[in-house]
């Protein structure tokens, strides 16, 4: 429970006291001359200083013993309680449904801005590592899923970043039209269904032909179902756990060297692929580029084209030729660098 609705459920307490413990009050100094309702009523008025006078409503209270003092007490503690109460639905109004109206705002606003982003759909045990990953490398995301509160969540953990959600069902065509697909740099499926997941990327892949789509796939025997369809790359959770498994078996050293690089907090250090365009002026050879230089990253592999082969550790008189792949290690802001010059 928040902090500001138990100040309004202690605010409703607080005025729930005074009334009844003003009526009981009354009807105690007045022996029981008064009914109880008329003295709740005299509560009332007294509290929210309306005041018709007390012999219109329980004469003869001025002649009564205590009956003034304990309504000049009453007055101090209602005005006070009222005033609470009304302060804590103002602060409620603010501070709950404006803040939420003006956040929901700010996040269709930031959404309409989004060029280049991925949107992920499916926000679970998947889909949020997937979503967290690519905040920690800087690239612009829309996640769309039924719980918002693990959204809300994903949002307080990255206040700075290009990052907008969409509560709803992402098989909703209504729904991913206000996600700007068109403008996307990819689609990850990652819902639990494999059915849902499909249609994701046929329906992904019919509104825009040219971004990449990776999907999640529980069965195996439906990853081949999920390219057909449109998807580029299909990832199944438990060939990837099966295969991690070994690898903490077979090699311990390169899986922690793996997961220390990806947690280090130092600097989101990844193994990037950078695409040579047609036009940069990188450099005729490696050793030209001097992207170790320049850059402050290792060239890993290469490939002359998507059809070509991976040449590993290359050495400085490889050529760079348009079209070609560089696989470096770097940071995320060495990797933007390295892609502006040669995009």
């Amino acid at each position: 429970m928040s902090p500001l609705v138990k100040r309004l459920l202690l605010g409703v307490l607080g005025l729930v006291i005074v009334v009844f413990g003003g009526a009981a009050g009354y009807y105690v100094i007045g022996d029981g001359r008064w009914q109880f309702w008329d003295c709740m009523y005299m509560t009332v008025i007294s509290v929210t200083t309306v005041g018709y006078g007390e012999t219109l409503v329980n004469p003869p209270m001025e002649t009564v013993q205590y009956a003034r003092a304990f309504t000049i007490v009453l007055l101090l503690f209602g005005t006070g309680s009222i005033v609470y109460f009304a302060s804590t639905i103002t602060a409620f109004i603010v501070e709950g449904d404006l803040k939420n109206v003006l956040f929901a705002s700010r996040l269709k606003k930031r959404m309409k801005r989004m060029k280049d982003h991925v949107v992920v759909c499916g926000a679970g045990s998947t889909g949020r590592n997937v979503i967290e990953e690519l905040l920690k490398t800087n690239v612009p995301v829309v996640a769309i899923d039924l719980d918002e509160h693990v959204l809300k969540e994903i949002a307080d953990d990255f206040p700075k970043a290009e990052y907008s959600y969409l509560v709803g069902d992402a098989t909703d065509d209504d729904l991913m039209a206000t996600v700007n697909l068109v403008s996307a740099r990819g689609l990850v499926a990652a819902l639990a269904s494999d059915k849902d997941n499909l249609y994701l990327a046929v329906s992904g892949r019919q509104t825009n032909p040219g971004m990449r789509i990776v999907a999640r796939c529980a069965e195996l025997s439906h990853i081949e179902k999920l390219k057909r369809a449109g998807a580029d790359a299909v990832v199944s959770p438990n060939y990837i756990g099966g295969m991690r498994m070994v690898s903490e078996m077979v090699r311990p050293s390169v899986v922690k060297f793996l997961d220390d690089m990806l947690r280090d907090k130092r600097a989101a250090y990844r193994i990037e692929d950078v695409t040579i365009n047609a036009s940069t002026d990188l450099g005729s050879t490696l050793k030209d580029a001097r992207i170790l230089e320049r850059f402050g990253m290792n060239v890993l592999a290469l490939r002359p084209s998507e059809s070509g082969t991976w040449t590993y550790n290359p050495d400085g008189d490889e050529k760079i030729i348009p079209g070609m792949t560089l696989v470096v290690l770097g940071s995320a802001d060495q990797v933007a660098a390295l892609r502006k010059q040669v995009s």
